[in-house]
C-alpha cells in the first residue's frame, strides 16, 4: 500500500492544475492506474522504504515520458536517456537528516545501473526540502550536477 500523503498526489501524472473537484478515492484511482502502468512499461517505478515496518520513504522514477508533469518546469526538460526521479520523500519530518533518502537514493542508483541504464536526472528545488523530488544540497552530496537551473529548481543529473 502506498503511504499517505503520496497514495494521493498525482503532481508528476499531471501536467497544469489538476482539478480541486476531484475526490480523495478518485485521485487514488488515478495513481494507482499510473503506478501500475509504471510497472508495466518500465519494469518498476515504484520502492517504499519501510523501518519497524511502517513506511518511511517513498521512491518514484521512469523515464521522463511518463511523467506529464516535467513538462511545467522552466529548467526542464529531462533528457530522453534519463531515468527520472519523479519523487523522493522521506514523509514525517522527525525522519529527515538520518540518511534514510541517500540509501535509498543509492539503492536506486544500484538498480538502474544495474539494468543497464547510464543517466538520472530530477528536478531539485533550491530552498526547501518538503518537496516531491528533495533539496538540491542533497543531489549533490550524492555527485548529481546542475544542467540547468531556473526559478526555484535545478535540473541535476548523474551519470552512472
Amino acid at each position: 500500500m502506498i503511504p499517505e500523503p503520496c497514495r494521493f498526489c498525482l503532481y508528476w501524472h499531471t501536467s497544469g492544475e489538476l482539478q480541486r473537484d476531484i475526490s480523495k478515492y478518485d485521485i487514488e484511482k488515478r495513481k494507482m492506474k499510473g503506478l501500475d502502468f509504471l510497472k508495466r512499461s518500465f519494469g518498476g517505478g515504484v520502492e517504499i522504504a519501510y523501518l519497524d515496518n511502517a513506511p518511511i520513504g517513498f521512491i518514484q522514477y521512469a523515464l521522463a515520458k511518463h511523467f506529464p508533469g516535467v513538462d511545467d518546469y522552466a529548467s526542464g526538460p529531462p533528457s530522453d536517456d534519463a531515468v527520472f526521479i519523479a519523487c523522493l520523500y522521506i514523509i514525517n519530518k522527525e525522519n529527515r537528516r538520518k540518511g534514510y533518502g541517500t540509501i535509498m537514493l543509492q539503492k536506486l542508483l544500484k538498480e538502474l545501473g544495474e539494468r543497464n541504464y547510464r543517466v538520472v536526472e530530477t528536478f531539485a528545488r533550491l530552498d526547501s526540502e518538503n518537496n516531491p523530488s528533495g533539496p538540491l544540497a542533497f543531489y549533490l552530496k550524492n555527485g548529481f550536477e546542475v544542467v540547468r537551473q531556473k526559478d526555484n529548481f535545478s535540473l541535476v543529473r548523474l551519470k552512472l
